[in-house]
C-alpha cells in the first residue's frame, strides 16, 4: 500500500472529527501552557531579584505543579477515551474495508504525531506568552512592583516536551492496544451500544445517603480547628463516595419513583426526559458526579485562598497588634521592669515618633475546660483539643494601670472576660470558686488572642495572683525549671508615626534593644522572646499567601477547564446517542418545538444538578473550613462568607455560559442541522 495514503488518511480523519479533535487539542494546549508557566516561575531569575522570599514562593509553586501534572495526565487520558469511543465505528469500518490492524495503527500513529506536535507548539507558545502575565499576576499578589524583562525557560520547554511526550506515547499505546484487542464487529457496534435499564439499587443509594450524611455530620460538628485538619480528609472521602453512590444509585431510585407517578410521567416532555436519563444513568452518573466533585474543588480552593489573601490585614493585626510587637515570657517582675526600662530608653534615645505604646504584665496558663469549670493541668495531658483554654491572669494593680478603672477586689473576687462562657455569678477554677464581680465586655489586654483555642482573662487580687503562679509552677514541674515568680509574660507594643520605611527604621533598634538584654544577662536563660515588625512580616505573609492564591487561581482554572470539557464531551456523546431516538420521535409525530422543549428540560435537569449539589457541599463544609482557616489566623467570618458567596456566584455564571455553549452543540446534533 502506498505510504502517502496513511498521512492523507490521518489528516482527513482529524478534519472529519474536528468537533472532538479541536476541544481535545485545546485541552492539551491549556495543560502544556500551565506546566510551562509553572516551570517558568520556578526557573525565572526575575523572581530572585524581586522577591526576598523567592524560595518559599518556588516551594509553593512546585507543590501546585505536582497537582497540576497529576490532573493533566488523568484528564488527557480521559479526553482521549471519549475521542476513541466516538471513532470506534469509523475504525471498524476501515478494518472491514481491508485495512489491517497494523495499517490502522500507522494512521493512528501519524494522527498522534500531528496532534502532539500541534499541541506542544501551541502549548509552549501560549505558555511563553502567558508566562509574563503569570509573573505579573504573581508579583501583583505579592504586592511587589512589576519588573521589566523577558525570559524564556529552556528547562520549562524540555519539561513539557519530556512529560507530554510520554503522555502522548501512553495514549497512543492505549489506543493501539484497544484496536488490537477488539474485533471489527465490536468496533462497529461500540458507539451504538446503549446502557440497559439499571435496577433500582436501594442498598447502594442507602449507603450513599449514609456516607454523605456522615461526611456532613463531621463537617458541621467538628469544633476544634486542629481536629478539623485531621478529620477533613475523612470527610472529603465520605462526601466523594456519597456523591458517586447517590448519582449512580440514588438518581435511578428517584427516576423510577417519578416513573411510577403516572400523572407526572405520561406527559410528552417528562416521558422523553425521564426515560432517556433512566436508560443511560449509569454512564451519566459518573460524569455528573465528577463534574460535581470538580466544581466543589474549584469553589473550595478559590474561596479559601481569596479569603486568606483579603483577610491578611485582620490576620496581621491579630498576630501583631502594634507596628513593633514583642512578648517576653518566663520572666520575673524585676526582669519585666528591666525590659520596660530598655524599651523606653531606646525610644527616648532614638527620638522615635511614638503614636502609642503599651506595656502589659500578666500570667498565662494553658488550661482545660470541663463545662463551666476551668481545670489547671499540664498542656500535654489535655487529650481533647476542643477543651483547650488559654487563660491570662492580671493582678488588679496592673488592670488599674492599663485601664484607669478601679477594681477594688477582695480575695476570691474577680473581673472576667470569657466570651465563650455562660455569664454566671461565679467561675470555678479547679476546686476553687471565684465570685464574678463584673463580666468585662472587652479584653483588657491588647496582645493578640489565640485564634485556635478559647481565650479568657481573669483580673484577680495580688494574693490570688500568687496562688495561680504557684499552681502554674507546680503544673510545669519537670518541664520548666522556672521557680514561682518567674512565670510572667511581658507584652510590649509600639505604634510609630510615619511611613512604612520609618516604622521599620525606628522599630528595629527598639526591638534589638530588648533582645540584647538576654545576650547581656539582663534576662534569665529560661526567658523566651518573640518579636516582629508588622510591616516586615507583611512581606513574608504576602509571599506565602499571595503564592497560595496564585496556585488557587491556577488550579481553579484547571479544574474549571476540566469541568467544562467533561460537560462538553458528555453533551456531545449524548447528542449522538439521542440523535436517532429523537429522529424517530419526530417521524411518529413529535414537533420540533416539542423536541426542543424535551431536550431543554433534560439538559437543565442533568446539567445543573452537579452545580446544586456542589453548592450543598460547600454550604455543609463551611463550618469545618471556617475552623481550619483559624489555623491561618483568619477569624473574619463575614469576609469568608462574602468571598465564598462571590466565588459561587461567579462560578455559577461561568457554569451557565458553558451550558449555553454546550447546549447549542447538543441541539445541532440532535436536530441534525
Amino acid at each position: 500500500m502506498h505510504k502517502g495514503i496513511f498521512s492523507r488518511l490521518a489528516k482527513q480523519n482529524i478534519r472529519n472529527n474536528k468537533s472532538t479533535y479541536i476541544p481535545y487539542m485545546i485541552t492539551c494546549i491549556f495543560c502544556i501552557a500551565m506546566i510551562y508557566m509553572m516551570e517558568f516561575l520556578r526557573d525565572c531569575p526575575t523572581l530572585d531579584q524581586a522577591v526576598r522570599q523567592a524560595d518559599e514562593v518556588r516551594m509553593i509553586v512546585f507543590t501546585g505543579e505536582i497537582v497540576v501534572e497529576i490532573f493533566c495526565i488523568i484528564f488527557l487520558i480521559y479526553s482521549n477515551s471519549f475521542l476513541m469511543k466516538k471513532r470506534q465505528k469509523e475504525i471498524g469500518l476501515y478494518n472491514i474495508l481491508g485495512l489491517e490492524r497494523n495499517h490502522i495503527g500507522i494512521v493512528m500513529f501519524l494522527e498522534t504525531i500531528i496532534t502532539s506536535i500541534g499541541s506542544l507548539v501551541g502549548g509552549i507558545a501560549a505558555g511563553i506568552i502567558g508566562s509574563k502575565l503569570a509573573l505579573l499576576l504573581l508579583l501583583k499578589l505579592l504586592h511587589i512592583p512589576s519588573v521589566l524583562g523577558f525570559y524564556i525557560s529552556v528547562k520549562g520547554i524540555f519539561t513539557c516536551l519530556f512529560m507530554f511526550g510520554i503522555v502522548f506515547l501512553m495514549i497512543l499505546f492505549l489506543n493501539l492496544a484497544k484496536i488490537h484487542l477488539s474485533r471489527p464487529v465490536e468496533l462497529l457496534r461500540g458507539n451504538n451500544t446503549g446502557e440497559k435499564e439499571p435496577a433500582a439499587k436501594w442498598l447502594m443509594a442507602l449507603i450513599g445517603f449514609i456516607c454523605l450524611g456522615a461526611g456532613y455530620y463531621l463537617a458541621v460538628t467538628t469544633e476544634s480547628p486542629i481536629k478539623a485538619i485531621t478529620i477533613f480528609l475523612l470527610a472529603v472521602i465520605l462526601v466523594m463516595a456519597g456523591t458517586y453512590l447517590l448519582f449512580t444509585a440514588g438518581s435511578i431510585v428517584i427516576l423510577k419513583f417519578l416513573r411510577r407517578r403516572k400523572s407526572f410521567y405520561y406527559r410528552t416532555g417528562n416521558f422523553i426526559s425521564i426515560s432517556g436519563m433512566l436508560y443511560r444513568m449509569k454512564q451519566n452518573a459518573i460524569g455528573l458526579a465528577s463534574i460535581c466533585i470538580l466544581s466543589t474543588g474549584v469553589l473550595l480552593m478559590i474561596s479559601m485562598t481569596v479569603s486568606i489573601y483579603f483577610g491578611m490585614n485582620d490576620i496581621m493585626l491579630n498576630r501583631y497588634p502594634y507596628d513593633v510587637d514583642m512578648s517576653v515570657t518566663s520572666i520575673s517582675e524585676e526582669e519585666c521592669q528591666t525590659a520596660i526600662e530598655a524599651f523606653e530608653k531606646d525610644i527616648a534615645d532614638n527620638k522615635v515618633p511614638v503614636e502609642k505604646s503599651v506595656e502589659e504584665i500578666y500570667l498565662v496558663i494553658v488550661c482545660s475546660k470541663n463545662g463551666d469549670q476551668i481545670l489547671i493541668k499540664p498542656a500535654n495531658t489535655i487529650r481533647n483539643s476542643d477543651s483547650v483554654l488559654v487563660l491570662s491572669l492580671l493582678n488588679q494593680a496592673e488592670y488599674e494601670r492599663l485601664t484607669g478603672i478601679s477594681a477594688n477586689l477582695n480575695d476570691g473576687e474577680i473581673f472576667a472576660w470569657y466570651p465563650s462562657a455562660v455569664q454566671k455569678d461565679s467561675v470555678t477554677v479547679d476546686e476553687t470558686e471565684f465570685t464574678v464581680k463584673k463580666w468585662l465586655d472587652k479584653n483588657p489586654l491588647t496582645c493578640g488572642e489565640d485564634a485556635v483555642s478559647d481565650n479568657a482573662v481573669l483580673v484577680v487580687t495580688d494574693e490570688d495572683f500568687k496562688k495561680f503562679d504557684e499552681m502554674r509552677t507546680e503544673m510545669y514541674k519537670g518541664v520548666s525549671s522556672a521557680p514561682a515568680g518567674e512565670n510572667l509574660t511581658l507584652h510590649l507594643g509600639l505604634d510609630i508615626t510615619g511611613s512604612e520605611t520609618d516604622k521599620i527604621d525606628f522599630g528595629t533598634p527598639v526591638m534589638e534593644a530588648v533582645k540584647d538584654l538576654k545576650k547581656n544577662g539582663g534576662l534569665s536563660e529560661n526567658s523566651w522572646i518573640t518579636s516582629g515588625i508588622r510591616q516586615q512580616e507583611y512581606e513574608s505573609y504576602y509571599a506565602d499567601n499571595g503564592s497560595l492564591l496564585f496556585i488557587g487561581i491556577f488550579l481553579g482554572s484547571l479544574f474549571l477547564m476540566g469541568t467544562a470539557m467533561i460537560i462538553y464531551y458528555k453533551q456531545i456523546s449524548e447528542g449522538y446517542e439521542d440523535q436517532k431516538r429523537f429522529e424517530i420521535m419526530q417521524k411518529v409525530g413529535l414537533s420540533r418545538r416539542e423536541v426542543r422543549s424535551s431536550v431543554r428540560r433534560q439538559i437543565l435537569m442533568v446539567f445543573f444538578l452537579p452545580l446544586l449539589m456542589a453548592m450543598l457541599h460547600i454550604t455543609m463544609a463551611f463550618p469545618m473550613i471556617r475552623r481550619m482557616l483559624l489555623l491561618f489566623g483568619m477569624t473574619n467570618t463575614k469576609l469568608f462568607i462574602g468571598c465564598t458567596a462571590g466565588t459561587v456566584l461567579i462560578f455559577a455564571i461561568v457554569y451557565g455560559l458553558i451550558y449555553l455553549m454546550t447546549a447549542r452543540s447538543y441541539y445541532h446534533i440532535v436536530e441534525r442541522k
